[in-house]
């Protein structure tokens, strides 16, 4: 009686282990890759679209702890803690669990327009910080023309990022 219990609980922890090599293989694919692109605007945050995957699959709570430890360590690969990758994926997380009840979030027009949303606001908190610096270039139209480009981008790779996350479970079920 017991074995079944147990083999449930191994598929929950094979899967949990497989979400932390995904997730850890898209944090090195962004620090690698996408931060060393030389147009700022192609830098995109794999993990935005991520955590709305998480949050579609996940209860509340676990979902919202793993977006917050990601999004410590984007920030601190970033150079520093502000807040702003914690700040936008526990944003993400809410918003798809408060509009789960009224939208099907297997659509991925809606997966797109929710992380545009998040991507844009997250750009918009960038864009608001640098604006603070002393360099005078980054007050140009041309900063912030690279974040909505950036925000686009990452619109784009939404369906491509979570659709690992949803074959992932469908293969333990």
């Amino acid at each position: 009686m017991n074995a079944p219990v147990r083999s449930r609980n191994s598929i929950q922890y094979v899967y949990i282990l497989e979400m932390f090599i995904y997730t850890l293989f898209l944090l090195l694919l962004q620090a690698g890759f996408f931060a060393r692109l030389p147009y700022p605007a192609l830098r995109a945050d794999v993990l935005l679209p991520l955590m709305f995957g998480v949050a579609a699959e996940w209860p509340p709570v676990p979902s919202l702890l793993w977006a917050c430890f990601w999004g410590f360590a984007v920030d601190v690969l970033s150079g520093g803690f502000w807040g702003l990758h914690v700040g936008s994926y526990a944003v993400a997380i809410c918003m798809v669990n408060i509009a789960a009840d009224r939208i099907g979030f297997e659509n991925p027009i809606y997966q797109m327009s929710m992380a545009g949303l998040c991507a844009l606001g997250q750009s918009a908190a960038l864009g608001l910080y640098m604006s603070f610096e002393p360099l005078t270039f980054l007050a140009s139209a041309s900063v912030w023309t690279s974040l909505l480009i950036r925000s686009a981008l990452m619109t784009v790779l939404t369906p491509f990022v979570i659709y690992p996350v949803w074959s992932l479970k469908k293969m333990l079920r």
